[in-house]
């Protein structure tokens, strides 16, 4: 059984949770964390395996992961897939709350995920946890690279087993500390994580957006030099560098950037995204009459659906372009 299943598990309560009338399975989405012991062994025992603490103990000393476990237990057993990932989960949290001392990846990842999850849905009842967690997530990732793994595999290894993007999540935590003023911290993440991204596109603009409170004009140049290294195009991170420009970016730039930008746009809502942000760029220059032709664009399409396929070649672009220019 591989580690990534109860990641696989989180994630169905995850969108179980977003939407309750989703078609899941009750074992699929419970809370297995909050079910009492004599629960789990009540439930191990309708599956046909009979387990108290002490037995528990006793064969759990064999292996060293909670995957191992599971399949020695099914090891003579006919059972359906279902039947497996019962006694899995089942299993897995036994031995996340009784063997803290044996932890292993599955187990990590599942920890990681329970505070990213509290942190995001605004319900962390400890935040040393959660510090923790980040700080432990560091720690393995440079204990594996100090073995000789390769900095972004070992991080891909630990995404793969979690249910949350890692990688999104860091961006998302990072850009919230540079929001709130914890500049400090937020470098210190900077530092901590810049070996194992992938995208780093997204992390050297979080560090362009650091240095802007102290050196605007060389923050400008540093976003100016991501977009040009920028090889694949992306709506949503142009989108969200367009932002920033809106109260630091010089105009040449932020002319050159919506005019990458436009033919990636695929909705409605994308084109009226762009348009409002161009409207505020052109307020803080205090050049009226170019934002009033955009925001009339804007009212123009006010009726259209969001979610209507956009087209490059839509006129109103064109109409754009002659007022940036």
């Amino acid at each position: 059984m591989e580690a990534d299943r109860r990641a696989l598990y989180t994630s169905m309560r995850m969108n179980w949770q977003l939407d309750p009338n989703s078609s899941f399975e009750p074992w699929q989405v419970d809370d297995y964390r909050n079910m009492p012991l004599t629960q789990l062994y009540s439930r191990l025992k309708l599956q046909g395996i009979q387990l108290d603490k002490n037995s528990f103990f006793a064969i759990a000393d064999q292996f060293d992961t909670p995957e191992d476990l599971t399949e020695h237990l099914l090891m003579d057993m006919d059972s359906d897939e279902a039947t497996r990932d019962q006694v899995y989960l089942l299993v897995f949290e036994l031995w996340r709350r009784l063997l803290p001392e044996k932890p292993c990846l599955s187990i990590f990842c599942d920890e990681l995920d329970c505070q990213i999850n509290e942190y995001d849905n605004g319900e962390l009842h400890n935040p040393e946890a959660f510090q923790d967690a980040l700080a432990n997530l560091q720690v393995v990732l440079d204990e594996n690279t100090d073995e000789g793994v390769n900095p972004i595999e070992a991080f891909e290894l630990i995404s793969h087993c979690c249910a949350n993007d890692l990688e999104s999540f860091l961006y998302d935590f990072i850009a919230e500390q540079i929001d709130a003023g914890n500049d400090l911290y937020a470098l210190e993440l900077l530092d901590d994580y810049a070996l194992y991204i992938k995208d780093v596109k997204w992390f050297d603009f979080l560090r362009a957006r650091l240095q802007a409170a102290s050196d605007p004009i060389g923050a400008n140049q540093f976003v100016h030099q991501i977009i040009e290294e920028t090889e694949e195009p992306d709506l949503e991170f142009n989108l969200e560098v367009l932002n920033f420009m809106v109260s630091e970016g010089k105009k040449e730039d932020f002319i050159e950037l919506v005019k990458k930008t436009t033919p990636l746009l695929t909705s409605e809502e994308d084109f009226q995204d762009l348009l409002k942000i161009c409207a505020d760029f052109y307020h803080r220059l205090d050049h009226e009459e170019i934002e009033e032709s955009i925001t009339n664009l804007l009212k123009r399409r006010s009726s259209k659906a969001l979610e209507k396929a956009f087209v490059a070649s839509d006129p109103d672009v064109t109409q754009l372009y002659q007022a940036l220019d």
